[in-house]
C-alpha cells in the first residue's frame, strides 16, 4: 500500500476508537507475519501515530485538545466514576478514592468545595465561586462516562 492509500483510510475518522479499528484492519493486512512488508507496516505505524498526535477529533462538531483526549483515554477503564468534559477541563466524580493516586499521577487536582477532581489550566482564582451547573451552562458539557457497577443481590 502507498502512503496516500493508508492516509485515505484514516481521512474520515472522527475518534480514537474508530482510528484503532482501522489500524487493526490494516495491521492484519500489512504485518510482515501475515504476508505484508516490513516497510509498509512501519509506514502504517508512522501514519497512525501522526494521526493520533495531531488530527484526532471526538466528534464531527467539536474538536478537543489532544492532551485532554489522551488523559480521558487513560481513565475510561475505571469503574464507578463519571467523566465530564466541561469547556477545556476534565471533571471526575463518583467513587474516586481508589484511583486517587492515578489521578494525582496524571496531574488532576482536587476541588474540595465541589468534591470533584479536575484537569485543566486554571488561569486564576475566581473570588465568586460558581456551581457546576453554572460552569456547565457557561462552557458546555459532554459526559464521556457515566458508569456504575451494579451490585448483584443474593
Amino acid at each position: 500500500m502507498t502512503r496516500i492509500e493508508i492516509e485515505n483510510k484514516f481521512r474520515e475518522v472522527t475518534g480514537i476508537n474508530e482510528a484503532k479499528k482501522i489500524y487493526k484492519i490494516l495491521a492484519k493486512k500489512l504485518h510482515p507475519d501475515v504476508g505484508g512488508s516490513e516497510d509498509d507496516f512501519k509506514l502504517l505505524n508512522t501514519i497512525y501515530n501522526d494521526f493520533i498526535e495531531h488530527k484526532i477529533y471526538f466528534s464531527n462538531d467539536s474538536k478537543i485538545d489532544l492532551e485532554l483526549e489522551k488523559i480521558i483515554s487513560q481513565i475510561l477503564h475505571f469503574e464507578n466514576i463519571v467523566i465530564e468534559l466541561i469547556g477545556s477541563w476534565i471533571w471526575i466524580s463518583g467513587n474516586t478514592k481508589e484511583i486517587k493516586g492515578k489521578l494525582k499521577e496524571l496531574h488532576f487536582k482536587w476541588a474540595s468545595k465541589k468534591k470533584m477532581w479536575y484537569y485543566g489550566e486554571m488561569k486564576g482564582r475566581n473570588p465568586k465561586q460558581k456551581s457546576m451547573d453554572e460552569i456547565k451552562g457557561k462552557y458546555g458539557s459532554k459526559t464521556y462516562k457515566l458508569k456504575c457497577k451494579k451490585e448483584i443481590a443474593r
